[in-house]
C-alpha cells in the first residue's frame, strides 16, 4: 500500500535479560496520497531462534493492529 515501517530492536532492554522489540510507521515519500492515521492495519512479528539442536529452536510471534 506504500505505508514505510520499521523494527526497532534493543537487546538486554533496561539492563535485563530481555529484548525490546518495537514496530513503528515512518515518514516516506508517499504520505502526501496515504490515509492517516493509518486504521485497521495489521502487523505481525516472528522472532525465530536458530539453536543447532533443531529439537531446541523456538518462535514467537506478535501481531498488532492500528
Amino acid at each position: 500500500e506504500g505505508y514505510g515501517f520499521g523494527i526497532s530492536v534493543l537487546p538486554n532492554y533496561r539492563n535485563s535479560s530481555y529484548a525490546r522489540v518495537a514496530f513503528h510507521l515512518c515518514s516516506g515519500e508517499n504520505d502526501a496520497v496515504l490515509e492517516w492515521p493509518a486504521l485497521n492495519r495489521q502487523a505481525t512479528l516472528t522472532i525465530l531462534d536458530q539453536d543447532p539442536d533443531v529439537l531446541k529452536r523456538m518462535s514467537s510471534s506478535k501481531s498488532f493492529t492500528t
